[in-house]
């Protein structure tokens, strides 16, 4: 197993830390939302850090924590001012459910009303028509304010996408980061020409396995990093099916994950990586630094009977 560590940067370098992440290689997988349901609310900019704390979001929250599933909001920039709205995705086999209401004058009864449909319009994983969510939020993270935005921009003018810039979504260091529907897959590193390609399906998608932050239907950590290896087996075929993933934790501390297709299993072996800080944003030596470790994959994915 690998136990090596990622050096801080010198206490006299002030670097950003997508680009700190980028000179070590440092891998994304595993960091992707997992929620039950996830909720867009239309607000104007700017928003704070935490975004919960916008006076438009705060009564949201409550809501959402009361609510008897996982419930994520995030604050996206509004794309008709006059009418804005809560759109609720949620994950299902080959796809996603899409619903969303007008926010009227009480906006947290609307969010209950949209939480207590578990359904909506499914969307096929394949489908056509395809939703970018694009972390753009420079309060949390300038790296996301800056290349977030900038990708942002560029992918509304070049891409036959919709096209929702978002509050923070977790990872900025490896910014720009973006996650794609319905297929629900998040993504680290990106340009628009690999963000391009992703979102036309271009080839059969395992080339872009190790740009992939993990797939939402699988919890946080080595459930995403078992079913990510199955996805570069796979590629792109993957996403339209319903799947299961399954993690046991072995003695020796790795983890031995079993990831159930409708007409195929498959077992991955992952492990501990390197210690990998997440540095703070062009501070002095990156600090303070958080501490977190990497996961691995320690043998391919493996098809059994």
């Amino acid at each position: 197993m690998v136990e090596q560590s990622v050096a801080l940067p010198g206490m006299d370098e002030s670097v950003f830390c997508s680009d700190y992440s980028q000179q070590h290689a440092l891998d994304p997988g595993g960091t992707a939302l997992a929620p039950d349901v996830m909720v867009l609310v239309e607000l104007a900019e700017p928003w704070p850090k935490p975004v919960g704390k916008h006076a438009g979001l705060a009564p949201l929250v409550r809501v959402a924590a009361d609510h008897g599933e996982q419930v994520r909001l995030l604050a996206a920039v509004p794309q008709h001012r006059e009418s804005l709205r809560l759109i609720s995705l949620r994950p299902t086999d080959g796809g996603m459910f899409r619903r969303q209401v007008t926010i009227g004058d009480r906006p947290d009864e609307d969010l209950r009303e949209l939480l207590a449909d578990r359904s909506g319009e499914f969307v096929a994983a394949d489908d056509h028509r395809r939703t970018v969510l694009i972390c753009v939020q420079g309060s949390h993270d300038i790296c996301c304010g800056t290349r977030g935005v900038e990708l942002a921009d560029q992918a509304d003018a070049e891409l036959d996408a919709e096209i929702f810039r978002v509050s923070h979504t977790g990872g900025h260091r490896f910014a720009p980061t973006a996650m794609t529907l319905p297929d629900g897959r998040m993504w680290a590193y990106l340009t628009l020409t690999t963000l391009g390609e992703i979102v036309q399906r271009q080839g059969n998608g395992a080339e872009y396995a190790a740009s992939s932050r993990g797939w939402w239907g699988a919890p946080t950590g080595p459930a995403q990093i078992a079913e990510r290896a199955v996805f570069a087996e796979l590629g792109f075929d993957l996403d339209t099916r319903g799947r299961s993933v399954d993690v046991i934790a072995d003695d020796d501390g790795t983890y031995r994950a079993t990831v159930v297709l409708s007409d195929r299993v498959f077992e991955v072996h992952i492990g501990l990586g390197r210690e990998v800080p997440t540095i703070r944003c062009d501070a002095a030596g990156g600090l303070p630094a958080k501490p977190g470790r990497e996961w691995v994959v320690l043998s391919p994915a493996r098809e059994i009977q």
